[in-house]
């Protein structure tokens, strides 16, 4: 239950908002929607009929890493390329960081989503031997972590030439209306060199000129 109201939670707070899609955005709804799946399949395990056939079975390792990673992770990464730019001071490049969380979303939905019709078919998970009839599923999750992979050493490559890079990030280049955005990016050792001044709400977001 405060899984679900929070998942509505999250999506009201969207509902009618002026949605930009710059990679903190796209990362975000990533975890919205592998979250819920995550969540969704908890169910079937906390049912006894049907957690007698999936327990035990790779349907719980896919559960475990749609709810862990694909909810924790990857709220992870939103923070990261959201805080990205006031921690360091330097922009990445946005191109590649679409790119990075497409090969991201796909990867992993290959590897965990072949997982979950696994484990409905019998597939039981810390085996490293099984029956031939599983073999085209378990290609597929492979196949599937390969592409994970490589959208995170793409992550790693643009987050590392960013900080070698000249491009400096604007103090808020987001657009936002909170105080944290209005220090220099990275910030002063004492955060502010002067009080800020608060001329709006932090939900009031009127059209605003920003630098990217």
């Amino acid at each position: 239950m405060p899984s679900g109201v929070k998942i509505w939670n999250w999506l009201a707070t969207m509902y009618k908002g002026s949605i930009s899609l710059e990679a903190p955005m796209i990362y975000a709804i990533m975890f919205l929607v592998l979250f819920a799946i995550g969540g969704l399949t908890g169910l079937f395990l906390g049912a006894l009929a049907v957690d007698v056939n999936l327990h035990d079975t790779y349907f719980v390792v896919a559960h475990f890493h749609f709810v862990m990673m694909g909810g924790t992770f990857i709220a992870y990464l939103a923070g990261l390329h959201y805080w990205w730019p006031k921690m360091f001071g330097r922009m990445y490049s946005e191109k590649a960081a679409r790119w990075s969380a497409s090969l991201v979303f796909v990867g992993f939905n290959l590897t965990f989503l072949s997982q979950f019709l696994l484990g409905s078919r019998g597939m039981p998970r810390r085996y490293f031997n099984y029956m031939e009839q599983f073999q085209p599923l378990h290609v597929l999750s492979t196949v599937g972590s390969w592409v994970l992979t490589l959208g995170l050493l793409l992550m790693l490559g643009y987050l590392i030439a960013s900080l070698a890079g000249k491009r400096g990030a604007p103090d808020n280049p987001w657009g936002s209306a909170t105080l944290e955005w209005r220090t220099a990016s990275p910030p002063p050792p004492h955060n502010f060199e002067e009080t800020p001044h608060v001329t709006r709400g932090p939900y009031d977001y009127h059209p605003e000129k920003v630098a990217v």
